[in-house]
């Protein structure tokens, strides 16, 4: 089980009431709103809180009820992981074969991660 400390138990108090910004959750907090912004990614990368980008604004809200965390820490890890390579391998010249394949992992993990949240 993900270990969550009493800051980040208010955090999430905070972010289930309807703070969901980095900005907002500094007003609150009295902390930077880098502070904040790390604060709720951490809790993002342990499977608490599901990062939503719309354009530039960066909001979070509270992982799905009846998921384990632990096996949706583990997919969203993997998720970033699989980013990262896709990243990578967008740089390289490669076969399209190979980037179909590519592809194919990262769009399956996507849907897994889709079907999860719901």
């Amino acid at each position: 089980m993900i270990q969550v400390t009493e800051r980040e138990k208010e955090i999430l108090n905070l972010v289930r009431t309807g703070t969901n910004s980095p900005t907002e959750l500094a007003g609150k907090l009295q902390i930077s709103q880098s502070g904040a912004s790390q604060a709720l990614q951490k809790l993002a990368d342990k499977g608490k809180l599901v990062r939503k980008k719309r354009g530039r604004e960066v909001n979070y809200e509270m992982m799905a009820k009846g998921h384990d965390s632990d096996d949706l820490y583990f997919l969203f890890q993997a998720y970033n992981s699989l980013s990262q390579v896709w990243a990578y391998l967008m740089s390289k010249k490669l076969s399209r074969e190979e980037l179909d394949h590519a592809r194919q992992a990262r769009d399956t993990l996507e849907k897994i991660l889709a079907k999860k949240q719901r």
